[in-house]
């Protein structure tokens, strides 16, 4: 069965929004506990009222995102194959990923995957099962 583009879509930006417009630093960057700081004087580490797209937070062995104040805190230096392990990382349950390529500038990285894992989808409308159910069209698996 074929997943539907906007489905993916959905899927994906549900977690990858904390990434868009965020800071992203490396857990020792010196900058970090500097940011920190000014976040909270400037009384926005716990969120602004103006910051309203946020995705969940998240805590991986790769990244943590911190969405209350657009901050993304990652293990090793974000380049686009590290993006790469951290988007699959996040999406690998979710998804199932073949392929994921990231562009940046002139840089360029993909990576392959295996796909063993079999979601179990709606018949309808391609959306992935919850507890036999699809959260979409309410389609119940007999």
């Amino acid at each position: 069965m074929v997943f539907p583009c906007n489905e993916i879509r959905k899927t994906a930006w549900d977690v990858l929004q904390n990434f868009d417009h965020a800071l992203i630093l490396r857990e020792d960057d010196p900058l970090l506990p500097a940011v920190l700081e000014v976040y909270e004087k400037q009384g926005i580490r716990h969120g602004a009222p103006q910051n309203t797209m946020t995705g969940p937070a998240f805590k991986t062995e790769l990244a943590t995102a911190y969405p209350e104040c657009r901050l993304v805190v990652t293990k090793e230096t974000l380049t686009v194959e590290g993006m790469i392990k951290i988007v699959y990382d996040l999406l690998k349950d979710k998804l199932n990923i073949a392929k994921i390529t990231f562009t940046s500038g002139m840089n360029a990285a993909s990576a392959d995957f295996s796909t063993r894992q079999e979601i179990k989808r709606c018949p309808l409308c391609g959306i992935a099962l919850q507890d036999g159910v699809c959260p979409k069209c309410g389609y119940r698996k007999h």
